[in-house]
């Protein structure tokens, strides 16, 4: 599954289009917005970008608040390569973003908002 915005598509994983889905559909439904679905391409206007990348910071952060254990020292030394940090609302999260699934989605939608921030014109 892709996502289109104005300027760019990306490719979604499966383990973010089942995350994401619930709250695409209740983000829809509460906005009154229509994402067009169309060959497995979720396209979300230039209009609607910015509340899209709003709903996503909202998903990490439950996400964050209420599944994210920081990792032991020993646990990043160990296997450091499985390990990224994140800046989110100014605090600092280790995340493993190989083998942990809290850590696979958290990495995931760090990325999303990062690449779905509006363009300013």
């Amino acid at each position: 599954m892709k996502l289109k915005l104005e300027n760019k598509e990306i490719e979604l994983a499966d383990v973010w289009v089942n995350y994401l889905y619930p709250y695409l559909i209740r983000f829809c439904l509460r906005k009154g917005i229509e994402i067009e679905w169309k060959n497995d391409t979720i396209f979300i206007s230039k209009e609607n970008q910015k509340d899209f990348n709003q709903v996503l910071r909202s998903v990490l952060r439950e996400l964050l608040h209420e599944c994210y254990k920081e990792p032991t020292h020993k646990e990043r030394s160990k296997n450091s390569s499985r390990y990224q940090k994140i800046d989110f609302e100014g605090k600092i999260y280790i995340l493993n973003y190989r083998t942990d699934i809290v850590g696979i989605v958290g990495y995931a939608l760090d990325y999303l908002i990062k690449e779905t921030i509006p363009i300013k014109e």
